[in-house]
């Protein structure tokens, strides 16, 4: 059993930082440098129990940013859910849908909402169903606003990840017959 503990301990200290080793307060021992090092990154129970108390307010006062756009205000709400999820914060289908739909801006979204609860399907919504309905509407509403645009330029971004080349115009020739 000796001989396993110190391949044990030599293990977590290779595997460890060396700067990060010489923080942890333990007793020698596998067992208490590994919970040394739980507590160091997760937090104590204290810590723990803070977290989780402000995510639960974090949650509560969830609402979207002035200027936001829909897929900005998705992804911050898909970084909260993760969140509470690693720390054991549970809710039902029902309250994850709730409270990304009230955060939805009503005046671009409400009408949309409203048609989604009178069908009957929000009722039944998952949060990745739920998600997934708002990215299409987003994407079905972007598609309008193009067509209505009267610029009428390809937005090369919406489709080619890549750095979008910049196109040279070549300069205008001046002529006798130039307007």
């Amino acid at each position: 059993m000796y001989k396993a503990e110190k391949m044990m301990i030599s293990l977590l200290q290779q595997a460890i930082k060396e700067d990060i080793f010489i923080l942890l307060q333990h007793d020698k021992t596998s067992k208490s440098i590994w919970d040394a090092l739980r507590v160091k990154f997760e937090g104590s129970e204290n810590m723990i129990k803070s977290k989780k108390a402000l995510l639960k307010k974090e949650f509560d006062l969830f609402t979207s940013l002035p200027g936001e756009d829909t897929k900005k205000l998705i992804e911050r709400y898909c970084h909260l859910v993760r969140s509470m999820s690693m720390l054991s914060i549970t809710k039902d289908h029902e309250e994850w849908v709730d409270k990304l739909a009230d955060a939805l801006p009503q005046k671009e979204w409400g009408t949309y909402l409203m048609i989604l609860k009178n069908t009957g399907v929000y009722d039944r919504l998952t949060i990745s169903q739920f998600i997934e309905k708002i990215e299409s509407q987003d994407l079905e509403q972007q598609k309008i606003a193009r067509m209505n645009s009267p610029s009428g330029q390809q937005d090369v971004k919406m489709y080619y990840k890549g750095s979008v080349p910049e196109v040279e115009r070549s300069p205008k020739i001046q002529t006798a017959f130039s307007a």
